[in-house]
């Protein structure tokens, strides 16, 4: 599992988030799917700052969060007073009560490097699931974005949250030794203060993005039926959203 955001960078992700992402359109987003599916009991694995789970708290549903860093969820206890959240791994957890639908957000499955990692996740979400349950989650779709990381070497990202400027240069290598489609991830972040760019962090991963067949297989392989497949541009990438249903 790659190094995830901690301790400074959990703060600015946070930060700079606020601007790229939309949650009140995201939340409606999931929250449609998680409707048309009757599911009562939600879990969001990659919840991050809690960003969603305001959301899901003030519309008065049965929510909790898993994420891998503890900063996120120290963060995201703060803005929800009132939700529950667990740190843990998606490959490996054991919920009190099984949920009606797992949401993994925030294409957290960049981050499952392995095809162990994969199975190792579905059979997790499959034994944390009631006997209807759904999963919901999004992926980098490789056939466009390695096309699109040759093409735009360096991809700048702005943002203002609370009177600061932050940009984040971004910087993406195709790594041909390593199995799979896996890319080198590498960024800085900085600041404007007085008109002058200072970087205030740099950031590293090794991520790894599918194509539609590969996470196809893995599903049925798993045991889930695709229900619904979602073809969703976010402010970064062009992404897949798959629900699947959990099969007896």
């Amino acid at each position: 599992m790659a190094n995830l955001y901690d301790g400074k960078m959990a703060a600015i992700y946070d930060a700079m988030y606020q601007t790229f992402v939309n949650y009140d359109e995201e939340y409606i987003f999931y929250n449609n799917l998680i409707q048309e599916n009757n599911s009562s009991t939600i879990l969001e694995i990659g919840s991050g700052t809690g960003n969603l789970a305001k959301r899901f708290q003030e519309n008065k549903q049965h929510y909790q969060g898993l994420d891998y860093s503890e900063s996120m969820i120290e963060i995201a206890q703060q803005r929800n007073k009132n939700c529950s959240f667990i740190q843990g791994d998606m490959r490996d957890f054991k919920l009190n009560n099984p949920v009606d639908a797992i949401l993994i957000t925030g294409r957290s499955t960049s981050y499952l490097i392995t095809n162990d990692d994969i199975n190792k996740t579905f059979e997790a979400l499959y034994r944390n699931l009631t006997n209807n349950g759904i999963i919901i989650f999004d992926f980098i779709d490789a056939n466009r974005f390695i096309p699109f990381t040759k093409e735009n070497p360096i991809i700048t990202h702005e943002a203002e949250y609370e009177n600061v400027n932050y940009i984040r240069e971004s910087h993406w290598d195709t790594n041909n030794f390593l199995e799979n489609f896996m890319l080198e991830w590498t960024a800085q972040y900085y600041t404007y203060i007085n008109n002058e760019k200072e970087i205030i962090e740099n950031d590293f991963s090794t991520v790894r993005v599918f194509t539609l067949n590969e996470i196809q297989l893995f599903l049925y392989l798993n045991n889930f039926e695709i229900i619904k497949t979602i073809d969703r541009k976010t402010y970064a990438y062009d992404t897949y959203v798959i629900v699947a249903k959990k099969k007896i």
